[in-house]
């Protein structure tokens, strides 16, 4: 497992350093921005300040109803503040609260004797009319309703460097409660609270001193919260002090009770409600894994026992208190403090499957780095001893590749792991004869021994042992073995010091590398099992239906052999085939479909015939030729014999009288116009473009094909070219075939 102190102390230092980083960049805020318009600076979607020149005046415009305040604080050197209200000008160089007697604009207009920077924060209208006596818990009053937060990690950003809600907006957003007193007695802001939720109330906005006390009341009892916020004079523009937070275990409201010492004092509150901390999460995925909300928050998370959680609390401190499922049963832990300066590290107990992880504070981030100390990545902690007995199950040992490179294993020391044992599994047969070679690597190699055990599959007992520690640089041994289950173990070589700190302390861990090398010296007597009776007879069975089963094809080729036979025979009685399929398509007794489907079938019978019977049971021939070598014949077919639409159908034959033709091929040659393009072919041979593949054809061979050609061309030659006893040749009909009247 990775622990050790150094790590945790870099894992806090980088995360700091990464916040101080950004807080270092932006004094102003985290989400200030230039405005593209004026050298204004955007902070949360309000206008915060502007960078001021000595010759330009800043301006800013806004209406008011009768009744209404405004209210100004200015935070700057040389500047002054104007502003114009009911025909009226009044200046400020500091804070400045006023109201409207009638409907009417105000006019803001901020100017600077030298160049710099301008912080301001600017309460554009507040019209409330908040009662100045604490009404009784029977008392039926009206309610605010505060803005809620449903999305936590929508409404929080750890990298701002603390964990307040953003409240985005100008001060009259929902976000914001504001007021004035005009006198110094105090005034009650009613809000409307639900059991579980969580209030913060921070200060953006005060001219003067002012403070806040809070009552909580249900219908019955009134309790006053100790907790206070408190602002001894004016707040400097956009200083925003500590937010506040208070839980509520019961529905029921909250009096704000606001009070200053100070004439027309000018306030505002940022308020939201979040209600995150009563449902308990179930986290199966450890990617980006973090919890997150209000006062107390419960996540259940799986996990094994060979899993290591670095718990670090972002921004803020919290409690945490880690339960375990071990087994199936619950065992509660107990309350930890968790330090926004450093990690903590948990390691569970053996057997886990689970882990709850309850969370107490005002508001906290927990983020949780996950890390596997398995051995050799077995998904297990490898045991420190040995199985009891041959017959124990040894799953957990984890199992080591006869032949490996380097696997990481480690020591764990924080769990008091200070020996792992691995086990070596052999295949072969009886009297075999086994060389294994275990190494060891790494950097604290002093520490660390290894023994190898040989075991005796009956007995249980080490036939042979070897027991090595660091020798020039590495630690490895050697042991001839038997077929079976074998053992080999990495320990201290002090286990005593290495462990005297408490289980679950975070110190450094062992690790080390642990390979294998395997070679089969004796393969032993390969095993004989005579057959019993009921297999010998059932292995006959099997023989004599395997057998019959070979013989069904032989069966079907006999079988289409004598069809095609009988077909042959059938041709060899009728003449002029051809014509006879016209005439029946022409009287209507059989379709074109019905036709190519029988003329496809003679195709393959009339092969069995001599060639001149062939011929003569197709009928006349259109073209006929004949060289010392081969003999062709060719016939035009009735173009509803073509499957392909405007597709003219021939039917070529080919009898090869002497040699052996090899990588044979009928061409269809367009002398005059476009060429000619092969559409199908029956029987199914390869084509492309005009050419026809035969491949072989050996002395004696009779080819009849159906091509079906497509083109523009009205006349076509036709040639056989290929190979014959391994030299090129080619035979061409002289003669042209028109297609013309096809």
């Amino acid at each position: 497992m990775d622990g050790g102190n150094g790590r945790n102390t870099t894992f806090v230092a980088v995360s700091m350093t990464m916040l101080f980083l950004i807080l270092a960049l932006n004094p102003l805020s985290v989400a200030s921005e230039p405005s593209a318009q004026t050298n204004e600076t955007i902070t949360d979607g309000r206008i915060t300040g502007f960078q001021s020149e000595p010759s330009e005046q800043y301006h800013r415009q806004w209406t008011m109803t009768a009744g209404e305040w405004f209210s100004i604080s200015l935070d700057c050197d040389y500047c002054e503040a104007q502003i114009t209200l009911d025909g009226t000008t009044t200046s400020t160089t500091s804070v400045l609260s006023l109201q409207a007697s009638t409907n009417t604009s105000v006019d803001l207009n901020i100017t600077s004797t030298e160049e710099e920077y301008i912080a301001y924060s600017l309460v554009q209208t507040i019209d409330e009319n908040y009662a100045t006596t604490r009404p009784a818990p029977t008392e039926s009053i009206q309610l605010n309703q505060l803005h809620m937060c449903h999305q936590i990690l929508e409404c929080i950003d750890p990298n701002r460097g603390d964990l307040d809600s953003i409240g985005l907006g100008e001060f009259y957003e929902n976000q914001f409660l504001r007021g004035v007193l005009q006198e110094t007695t105090p005034e009650y802001v009613p809000i409307n609270v639900s059991a579980g939720d969580s209030l913060e109330l921070q200060l953006m906005h005060a001219t003067a001193d002012i403070s806040f006390a809070l009552y909580f009341q249900n219908q019955t009892a009134e309790l006053l919260s100790n907790q206070t916020i408190e602002q001894v004079n004016a707040l400097t523009a956009n200083d925003h002090p500590e937010s506040k937070f208070w839980h509520f275990s019961e529905s029921g409201r909250v009096l704000l009770k606001v009070e200053s010492e100070s004439l027309e004092t000018a306030w505002v509150l940022k308020a939201v409600l979040f209600n995150d901390g009563n449902a308990n999460q179930f986290i199966q995925d450890h990617e980006d894994l973090k919890i997150v909300g209000h006062y107390s928050t419960s996540a259940t998370i799986e996990m094994n026992d060979t899993q290591k959680f670095t718990l670090q609390s972002i921004a803020l401190d919290s409690t945490v208190r880690i339960d375990q499922l071990v087994s199936g049963s619950w065992i509660s832990g107990e309350v930890q403090e968790l330090s926004s300066e450093r990690a903590t590290v948990f390691y569970p107990y053996p057997n886990i499957s689970a882990a709850r992880f309850v969370v107490e504070s005002n508001v906290h981030w927990l983020v949780i780095h996950v890390e596997d100390f398995s051995d050799i990545g077995s998904g297990e902690e490898a045991p420190s001893y040995l199985p009891s007995s041959q017959s124990a199950d040894n799953s957990s040992w984890p199992l080591m590749p006869l032949q490996s490179g380097q696997i990481e294993g480690q020591l764990t020391l924080a769990i008091h792991d200070t020996a792992d044992v691995y086990r070596i599994e052999i295949e072969g047969w009886d009297e075999s004869e086994h060389l294994v070679k275990i190494l060891v690597e790494g950097s604290n190699l002093e520490l660390l021994q290894l023994e190898l055990w040989s075991m005796e599959q009956d007995t249980w007992v080490d036939e042979d042992a070897r027991t090595v520690t660091l020798v020039n640089g590495k630690i490895q041994t050697v042991l001839e073995m038997s077929r079976g289950t074998h053992f080999f173990r990495v320990s201290l070589l002090d286990s005593v010091n290495q462990s005297n700190h408490s289980w679950g302390e975070e110190v450094p861990h062992v690790s080390y590398f642990v390979s294998s090398i395997y070679s089969l010296m004796d393969e032993g007597n390969e095993p004989y099992f005579p057959p019993d009776e009921n297999a010998e007879k059932w292995g006959v069975i099997a023989r004599f239906f395997l057998g019959s089963l070979f013989l069904i094809p032989v069966i079907f080729l006999g079988i289409q052999q004598y069809r095609r036979k009988k077909s042959a025979e059938s041709l060899l009685m009728k003449t002029e085939q051809l014509a006879w399929f016209k005439q029946q398509m022409d009287s209507g007794e059989i379709t074109p479909q019905q036709s190519r489907k029988n003329l496809t079938n003679a195709l393959h019978a009339v092969t069995m015939l001599e060639w001149d019977e062939a011929n003569k049971a197709w009928g006349s021939t259109d073209l006929e030729y004949r060289t010392e070598n081969v003999a062709m014949a060719v016939w035009k077919l009735d173009h509803r014999m073509a499957k392909e639409p405007n597709a003219i159908p021939i039917m070529v034959g080919v009898h090869i009288l002497e040699g052996n033709w090899d990588l044979a091929a009928l061409r269809f040659d367009a002398p005059v116009g476009e060429a000619w393009k092969i559409e199908l072919v029956e029987p199914r041979f390869l084509h492309r473009g005009e050419e026809v593949f035969l491949d072989t054809m050996a002395k004696g061979n009779k080819t009849f094909i159906m091509a079906e050609l497509s083109g523009d061309a009205e006349v076509v030659d036709i040639e056989l070219n290929g190979r014959m006893d391994g030299e090129a040749s080619a035979a061409r009909i002289p003669t042209t075939l028109s297609l013309k009247d096809a």
